[in-house]
């Protein structure tokens, strides 16, 4: 008889779907972005500073960006960010403009040379999704995306739950 710790629940299938789903997502599109020379971190900052519409998440779309507007609308630290943002600039992919109102913050802006790459990705970007998805509806793939949002926004928004104590091996 299986431990009862361990019984079926609904939510930690789901929570394992979705990590299992993500590691998929991230083997179909590693071929695309080893071939453009960039990482899913890279690709997914210069979509978001192109502004790429279907974030969903009410950040810009089109011109100008902060780094810290990324960071927080990804949820990912701003060292994180930076060292991203860094390498993209290296690479020619954005640049980075001192902002008119405040010359200490910097405006990140794609580069044609990241937007040709875009462009050239977006078909097999397309592709991926479009053979991931191919067994739901319209209506199914509407409802999902409103799913998911709403469980990112939860995600980011609540306390996470750690519990030292509970870790600890008894002694």
């Amino acid at each position: 008889m299986p431990d009862s710790a361990f019984r079926f629940r609904s939510e930690d299938a789901i929570a394992l779907c979705l990590m299992d789903l993500a590691n998929a997502i991230a083997r179909h599109s590693e071929a695309i972005l080893e071939e453009a020379g960039l990482t899913a971190p890279q690709w997914t900052v210069l979509l978001n500073v192109a502004g790429d519409a279907n974030f969903q998440d009410g950040t810009r779309v089109g011109g100008s960006i902060f780094s810290s507007e990324i960071a927080a609308a990804r949820g990912l630290s701003r060292p994180h960010i930076s060292a991203t943002v860094t390498e993209l600039i290296r690479k020619g992919l954005i640049r980075q403009d001192d902002d008119p109102q405040d010359r200490r913050r910097k405006l990140l802006t794609v580069s044609p040379a990241g937007l040709a790459m875009l462009r050239r990705l977006q078909p097999l970007r397309q592709s991926v999704n479009d053979m991931l998805l191919a067994d739901l509806t319209v209506e199914e793939r509407a409802r999902l995306l409103d799913l998911l949002i709403t469980l990112r926004a939860r995600a980011r928004t609540a306390e996470p739950v750690h519990q030292p104590e509970a870790l600890r091996i008894a002694g």
